[in-house]
Parts: structure tokens; sequence; C-alpha cells
């Protein structure tokens, strides 16, 4: 079965040979490389912090002052603007990146790292390594980015509309190391005040998930729709059904019966659209749901907590955290702000 990038090269021609996925590790040498990132994460940011300090206060007029003698100019500090949440201890350790402003983040599949869509004006797709290393903007001036999500460490998926107008867009694959644009799926030309597409890659490569709005009155309905990733017709895959998340065996999460950004309902089906059953729905608000990457749970915003949803056993847990978008980190850990 030819993999991801394979597929994708064969129907655009413009992207490079595949790099392949990483190699998935055991839990606990997966658990063991994550502590060691946190750790080294908050070891930076607090270096960082004492070395600001030590030259304030060697440049100052003693301890505790900050100011630079002669200007009015501060030394940098260090913002923290996300955390690591460890689903199963609770204990937090900061992102060293600034997430400032981060919306629908998603941490890249060798967690170094993540991409956002900015909000709300000229809204970007924004990709920062994790480390606070480094920082992109995908879209090109001329176009808005939202929902993006990672096809492998080098391309991601997203919706890209014209600036300044309403218009649903279309969806684009974009090489972060190149900068290289490609319009892989047309979608069709129609206004919408809830515009905001939500796509995914099938596992296998070949088909594009997404959802279309279907406004009715001052609610908006969504449907799942798919698309070949090599091209070809759209086919209505079930209605009243949007922000879904491909599982890494081919199931299919999302929100059932959605108004407007919100459900009552969680479910996940098969993915031909079949087999639907129910993981949450508890007569809460749910929102953004998102799938480990071992397929195992499900994180989305319940009111103004976290939920994980465990896939086979249907168990819920709400965590003592806040995050309308949460991110997975591995298969333990959230990236929460």
């Amino acid at each position: 079965m030819p993999d991801v990038r394979e597929v994708f090269q064969m129907s655009t021609q413009k992207v490079r040979p595949d790099q392949g996925f990483p190699d998935r590790q055991e839990f606990r040498q997966r658990r063991r490389t994550r502590n060691r990132k946190i750790a080294a994460y908050a070891m930076v940011a607090a270096i960082v912090a004492i070395a600001v300090i030590a030259i304030a206060e060697v440049a100052g007029n003693g301890p505790g002052d900050t100011s630079v003698p002669g200007s009015n100019v501060s030394p940098p500090t260090v913002i923290i603007t996300h955390s690591y949440f460890d689903i199963a201890t609770g204990e937090r350790s900061p992102v060293v990146a600034n997430l400032a402003g981060a919306r629908v983040p998603e941490v890249s599949p060798n967690q170094r790292n993540v991409v956002y869509n900015t909000c709300c004006g000229h809204d970007e797709i924004t990709v920062v390594a994790l480390d606070g290393s480094a920082q992109e903007t995908i879209t090109p001036e001329n176009l808005e980015g939202y929902g993006a999500t990672w096809i492998d460490d080098q391309t991601i998926l997203f919706q890209g509309r014209t600036s300044g107008t309403i218009e649903i867009g279309d969806l684009y694959v974009a090489d972060i190391s190149t900068g290289e644009l490609t319009k892989v799926v047309d979608l069709p030309d129609m206004r919408s005040e809830s515009w905001f597409v939500r796509s995914d890659l099938s596992p296998d490569g070949k088909t594009v998930l997404f959802h279309l709005p279907r406004d009715r009155g001052d609610t908006t309905m969504w449907d799942l729709w798919t698309a070949p990733l090599a091209g070809g017709d759209t086919t209505l895959l079930r209605e009243n059904a949007g922000f879904a998340r491909y599982a890494p065996d081919g199931s299919i999460v999302f929100l059932d019966e959605p108004d407007n950004f919100v459900s009552s309902r969680i479910s996940i089906m098969d993915g031909d659209g079949g087999n639907p059953r129910s993981l949450v729905g508890r007569g809460g608000t749910y929102s953004w749901p998102q799938v480990s990457p071992d397929g195992t749970m499900v994180a989305y915003h319940e009111s103004s907590a976290i939920g994980v949803v465990d896939i086979a056993t249907r168990d819920v847990s709400i965590l003592d955290a806040s995050s309308e978008e949460p991110a997975w980190y591995g298969n333990d850990t959230l990236i929460v702000d």
C-alpha cells in the first residue's frame, strides 16, 4: 500500500519523495522521551530567565533592577502561553514556544512543531518549533488559512480562502520546507457566516474528509463529505455531522448533529459512514474532538473543561484544565492554554 507522500506525489507531482512517518515507539519509551523533552524545555526557559535577571543586575543599579542604564528599553521577557498537561497525573510543564493567539493547534508526528491558525483578522497558518527556535507563516498574503492538520512532518492540509471574504475557499496542501502550495480539493462557490472548514486525510493517504455548512436561518448545520486526494468528485458521507477526525484504523470521530460549532454528542463511525455509535453524550456541550496518535482516546472541549474519552470502554475523564482546543502531544499529554 503506498504511503501518504507517495499518493500525494502521484496526484500532484509537486512534492518531494516521502521521508516517511517516524516509527512508533513503545509506551514506556515514548513517555521517557516525552519527559526528557519537557524537562529540556523547562530548563531552557529557566536558563533564559536567570540570564536575563543576571544581566540586568550587572548592568543596572542593584538587585532587581531590570532597566538598562541610559535607556527606557527593558530586557526581553520569557513568555509562557501554554503548558504540557499529563492526563494521568495532572502535572504541568511549560511549553517554551510562544503560542499566544494559537487556534486549533496540532502537533507534528515527530513532536517537534505545532501548526495553528491565528484569529481574528488576516488569519494565517503558522508553524512554530516547540523548542521556540523557529516560526514560519505558511499562507501567502492573498490567502487566509484555517484548520490545518499534519499529513506528515513536512506537509500540512488546510482550508484557504481569499482574504477579507466569507467565501468557503478550497483545501490546500503545503510543504513547510519549500513553501510550495497545491490546491487538492475545489470546494463549492458559496458564502456562509460559518465558513470554517475542518479537514483531515485518511490513514491510507487517499481520501480527504471535510465538512461543509448548511445554513438554516440563524443556525448552521454541517454535513461530512469526502474527495479523493488524487482528484475526483466529492461525495456526501453523512448529513448532520462535522468537525471530524480520522483514527489510525480508518474510523471517524465526529460531532453528531452539531449546531454551529458545538454538539450534545460525540460519535464514532466506520470509514464508509456506517455503524455510528455514541462516544460521549451526557447532555453536555462538546466541541473540537481530537483523536490521540495511537487512536485509543479522544480529547474534546466541554463547557469550561477538557474531557478525554477512552474509545474502547467509553470511560470519560474530566481534566482539571481548560482549553478550548486541546492538542495531543504523544498519547498521554495534551498542550493546553
